[in-house]
């Protein structure tokens, strides 16, 4: 784990942050206006524009696409449309007037600013020349961006300070631009205000001094506790910190929002509201994404990774971007989502299609930018929507069945580019090659992005099983609704209350108890936890001969079962069953409850 390391958001100059979100009132109408007027001005200040409602003595020149705009009281350059969601080929520059460095022996440009979305297509640079031919496609522009800070909200501005390069002092006729770029399929947004050009040296962040009673280290093996992480968080002032690990227990969960696969809950060292810390939007085990069944309760103890904050100076907390390194003792690391492991195989052609490995291969090479259409071959693994208003789906494609390698296929249309009439028209299991983008969505999602559709399948109609070839967990939850189906799985728990993912218990951590109204049944193996499992409606009919409050000894016995697929406790489950066998781990069928159907 590298040392804490501290985001300088603010120098000593500009302490001070306005709202993104807010249209705050221009003090003057010319940014230099004030000059010579009375107004207290710095003697080491050679140029001013604060951008709150115009662009002052800077002027916009826009090669292609959208320009620079005043929004929000800063200068905003993005390619991105809000309104309608969509994307314009953009090439802006926001060039100042010719600054007079003639005299000069030190100066500094210095502004503030908000970076979002690093990871999408485009540039987002600081340029500087002493030789403007009035077309900035055709100067000859020097970089002095450095580094900029990715942010995470629309409220917190980063400092930009840095020395101008010296070849540049003692000229009479420097100019500066910021300039940003972005394609149709993704933009960056970049906001500035305050933006100034000094004599002197920029000056250096100062790094708050770290805490010297620490009970941790903020590794894995040796996380921080809450105690520690608050006392870091008021050492912090303005800047946020690297990721560090924190260990705790939950206190309370505000919200698990399945739609963006994150949660928001706090956690204390003690179990109790004393000393807890908010943790803001962070994703479940191993940095997957939280569904509707993930496994997640008050009292879990818990290490998570993130970076700590005091948001706005009066939030202490673990900013978005945390995910939980362990849960109730189950370690899941965070893996590359990148990372492949099949061999590749394909161009991308219509002829030799990608299979995923080397769809997953390809996007490596794409950096930030989207491709333009490529077939990808596999097999549907997971459906995670299928979206009948808007008439595309979203799903999970692999090699195999195992889903070791797997592209995302985000708001995918159907075959030949038709709409989705109904959720059965695609299933877990078929396969099929679709055309489309590929990208790797904010530097972590590799995916075909919308727009994509599938041009060959194997779907044949909905899948409802056999009693001789009954499905499985994964295949009997895609279907979602259904009025009777076959479903396989092994008797693990029961859900305690009215929801799956909260009630969810294992029948061997809490000894000969249980209750008899619904049983839980899984894939097995290595396929084990709420991903993996479905709940199981007992009839009164049913009770006696299935319910582990009646019969311990079924615990990972092997159930056949057929009945209705639909939305039970809070999840998609087996409603209303008619029959079910019970089969031991030799294979036999040890008890059999309801009429079979022909």
């Amino acid at each position: 784990m590298k040392k804490l390391f501290y985001s300088m958001l603010a120098i000593a100059t500009m302490t001070f942050a306005l709202s993104s979100c807010e249209d705050v009132p221009a003090p003057y109408d010319d940014p230099n206006a004030h000059h010579g007027q009375g107004q207290n001005v710095d003697e080491n200040e050679i140029l001013s524009e604060t951008f709150a409602s115009n662009f002052g003595k800077f002027e916009v020149v826009t090669p292609k696409g959208i320009a620079w705009v005043i929004n929000y009281s800063t200068a905003t350059g993005t390619g991105y449309n809000s309104k309608d969601k969509t994307n314009t080929e953009s090439e802006s520059y926001l060039i100042s007037p010719n600054i007079d460095l003639s005299d000069v022996n030190e100066a500094y440009l210095t502004f503030l600013y908000i970076f979002r979305y690093k990871n999408n297509a485009g540039e987002d640079k600081v340029l500087i020349t002493d030789n403007y031919t009035g077309d900035p496609t055709t100067t000859n522009w020097d970089d002095m961006t450095g580094t900029l800070i990715e942010g995470n909200d629309w409220e917190t501005f980063s400092a930009f300070a840095q020395d101008i390069p010296e070849k540049f002092l003692g000229k009479n006729a420097v100019r500066i631009a910021l300039y940003y770029s972005g394609t149709d399929k993704s933009s960056r947004t970049w906001e500035v205000k305050n933006l100034k050009v000094m004599k002197g040296k920029a000056p250096e962040g100062s790094t708050p001094d770290m805490p010297t009673d620490l009970t941790g280290a903020g590794t894995k093996d040796n996380p921080y506790t809450v105690a520690d992480a608050n006392k870091i968080i008021a050492s912090l002032g303005s800047n946020t910190s690297d990721e560090v690990f924190i260990k705790g227990k939950v206190t309370k969960i505000d919200e698990v929002d399945a739609s963006f696969g994150n949660a928001t809950y706090y956690m204390s060292d003690d179990g109790t509201e004393n000393g807890q810390l908010y943790v803001y939007r962070g994703s479940y085990l191993g940095g997957d994404k939280f569904t509707a069944n993930s496994r997640f309760n008050v009292g879990d103890d818990i290490i998570i990774c993130g970076q700590l904050v005091n948001f706005k100076g009066n939030t202490p907390e673990v900013t978005q971007g945390s995910w939980i390194y362990s849960l109730n003792g189950t370690v899941k690391d965070k893996t590359d989502p990148t990372a492949v492991n099949g061999t590749p195989d394909g161009d991308g052609s219509v002829d030799t299609p990608f299979n995923v490995a080397g769809a997953l291969t390809y996007i490596k090479t794409l950096g930030s930018a989207t491709s333009d259409n490529k077939y990808v071959k596999g097999i549907v693994t997971s459906i995670t929507e299928v979206n009948i208003p808007n008439g595309n789906a979203t799903y999970y494609i692999s090699d195999d069945a195992t889903g070791t390698d797997k592209l995302l296929i985000y708001r995918a249309k159907n075959l030949d580019n038709r709409d989705y009439t109904a959720e059965n028209e695609i299933a877990v299991g078929d396969e099929v090659v679709v055309y489309g983008p590929l990208v790797n969505y904010r530097g972590n999602t590799p995916e075909m992005t919308q727009g994509g559709y599938i041009v060959s399948t194997t779907h044949q109609g909905p899948n409802y099983g056999t009693h001789d070839s009954p499905l499985s967990i994964l295949e009997a939850k895609a279907l979602v609704t259904a009025e009777a189906a076959w479903v396989t799985g092994e008797v693990i728990g029961f859900v305690e209350g009215d929801d799956f993912a909260s009630g969810y218990t294992y029948f061997a951590s809490v000894g000969q108890t249980g209750v008899n109204t619904n049983i839980i049944i899984d894939m097995g193996g290595n396929y084990t936890g709420v991903d993996f499992s479905m709940p199981v409606q007992l009839p009164r009919s049913f009770r006696s001969a299935l319910s582990l409050a009646n019969n311990p000894d079924i615990l990972g016995f092997k159930l056949i079962i057929y009945g209705q697929i639909g939305s039970y406790l809070n999840a998609t489950g087996i409603l209303a069953p008619t029959y079910a066998e019970v089969i031991d781990e030799a294979g036999n069928v040890i008890n059999t409850v309801g009429t079979r159907p022909d």
